[in-house]
């Protein structure tokens, strides 16, 4: 009598895809329907596949659960969640935080980042923790580890060396990326004034270092005419790169 082969755990539904993937695909959804309703077939026939088949499932379910199509049944449509990201330029705050409510919608994803706030450990790292505590097959783990990932370097907020950035913006509206794996951060500070113009061009900054212990220091340059309110301002932007 032969024995039955073991059959592996069924893991937890989470995203096959990554952000990017799924951001491309809901884009050609909506180049077809714009802000019209779709069935989950017409979805299906958009992307080019059988609505049918075990591969647009996969695909049907990481749109849905990264929020960028909305409804039930056959009454789909693009979320405010997918045109806020269509709408930012890339490496904007706005594109940041919108694919990062994207990423997190995904409970297994927002588990983990709630977890690691500041670094994400090595894909076999989080690959074990998916096995370890939330029971994933090591096959699907090790493909999740990677989805998600791969899905942060798309956000804009995943740095070289795995540090989670915080999104912040800068004077001009921008952006600012804050590498927390820095072993001394340099603030080179620049007034402006309330018509727009620079103070560090009509005033001769001062530079002072603020030492941390270990050899490790910060660096300030700040115009002379630096106010009270301006220097809580600097103290923000400190606590958020930190934060």
């Amino acid at each position: 009598m032969n024995a039955s082969k073991p059959r592996r755990p069924r893991s937890p539904a989470v995203p096959s895809r990554t952000l990017k993937d799924v951001f491309e695909d809901t884009k050609k959804v909506y180049n077809t329907y714009t802000h019209g309703t779709f069935s989950k077939s017409e979805l299906a026939s958009a992307l080019g596949v059988s609505a049918t088949s075990g591969p647009f499932a996969g695909r049907f379910f990481s749109i849905k659960e990264f929020g960028l199509v909305a409804g039930n049944n056959d009454a789909f449509k693009v979320s405010q969640r997918f045109r806020d990201m269509k709408d930012a330029a890339p490496g904007s705050a706005a594109f940041k935080r919108a694919a990062l409510a994207a990423i997190k919608g995904s409970s297994i994803f927002s588990e983990l980042l709630n977890e690691w706030k500041t670094k994400l450990p090595p894909r076999d790292a989080v690959a074990v923790r998916l096995e370890q505590q939330k029971k994933f097959n090591p096959d699907r783990a090790k493909e999740t580890a990677i989805v998600l990932e791969e899905s942060l370097r798309f956000a804009g907020i995943l740095d070289a060396s795995n540090n989670l950035l915080p999104i912040r913006e800068d004077a001009n509206g921008g952006v600012g990326e804050a590498h927390n794996d820095d072993p001394e951060h340099e603030v080179d500070g620049a007034s402006v004034d309330g018509d727009g113009t620079d103070a560090t061009k009509t005033t001769t900054p001062l530079r002072t270092e603020i030492p941390l212990g270990d050899g490790r220091r910060v660096v300030v340059s700040y115009p002379t005419d630096l106010n009270a309110q301006e220097a809580a301002k600097v103290g923000n932007v400190l606590k958020a790169i930190v934060g």
